[in-house]
């Protein structure tokens, strides 16, 4: 069976709220099952839905097993393997999570390396954008959808009080997550337990874990770019201390060395996963 992505780039207004829109699609007949393919850390929430009736199977606390029709995850910070037979199609919205704090009013602390029914957890304003993605066809449309949704959304947002969460996030985002915690309190003008406080409350990690996890992402983004860099010049262009402490926190998050990664799995553009070779 085959397995194909596609990405939407995100319009100019709205990419302080979104990432990326995906869709990754499995051809092939019904019964066929692909080989296991993975998810990595991106730092950011992902709202994914089922477009068909098949659904995908994920390995969840050593357990495989199938997930809801739409779910959201919050900041995972390891790799998350997953199948899909022929047939099925998932679309995702990655929300920038601090965007998702101030959309929807709630944060994803308990979501951190975990995940729930998007019905479970979210208005019925957000039941009805799955309702109208299901009945809408093709990625196309299905993704000028999820424009006009969040443009409304954002259209109703009353401009609040200064947020140092989101300020103290954006800034690990633009220094590639190579600034020290006590940096980052001088930048936001807060105390470091409240920031820790705070990134507990709405993230579930500490905000040196969510660099960690940008740093991870950035310096992998940068390889599926440039396939030739070595190790070394990763190293030193995302500020890791020498090649041994690029290649621990790559094999913490990827679950392996990046060799050995590099070799096995092809990575996706603008999306959480990649794909085996």
């Amino acid at each position: 069976m085959k397995i194909t992505t596609r990405n939407f780039t995100v319009p100019n207004d709205l990419q302080p709220y979104i990432s990326s829109v995906w869709f990754c699609t499995g051809t092939g007949d019904a019964h066929e099952t692909s080989s296991v393919q993975m998810c990595l850390p991106t730092g950011m929430c992902e709202l994914i839905l089922h477009t068909t009736d098949k659904r995908h199977t994920v390995k969840w606390k050593g357990e495989w097993m199938e997930f809801p029709e739409a779910f959201l995850t919050g900041v995972q910070t390891e790799r998350v393997e997953w199948t899909m037979t022929g047939g099925t199609q998932l679309m995702g919205i990655s929300i920038k999570p601090e965007a998702f704090v101030t959309l929807f009013r709630q944060s994803v602390g308990e979501l951190a390396d975990n995940y729930a029914d998007a019905r479970d957890i979210m208005n019925r304003q957000f039941n009805l954008l799955i309702e109208q993605l299901k009945a809408v066809p093709g990625p196309d449309i299905k993704t000028l959808v999820v424009w006009s949704y969040f443009r409304e959304k954002i259209a109703t947002l009353i401009h609040p009080e200064r947020q140092y969460f989101a300020e103290a996030i954006k800034y690990i985002r633009c220094a590639t997550g190579t600034g020290s915690v006590d940096e980052l309190c001088g930048k936001v003008f807060v105390g470091k337990r409240q920031l820790q406080r705070s990134f507990q409350q709405h993230l579930g990690i500490s905000p040196k874990t969510y660099g960690r996890i940008v740093r991870f992402h950035q310096a992998y983004s940068y390889v599926q770019q440039f396939p030739d860099v070595t190790w070394t010049d990763i190293s030193h262009n995302f500020g890791y201390a020498d090649q041994s402490h690029f290649i621990r926190d790559f094999k913490a998050f990827a679950g392996e060395n990046p060799s050995a990664f590099m070799s096995g799995f092809l990575p996706q553009a603008k999306a959480p996963f990649a794909l085996k070779l």
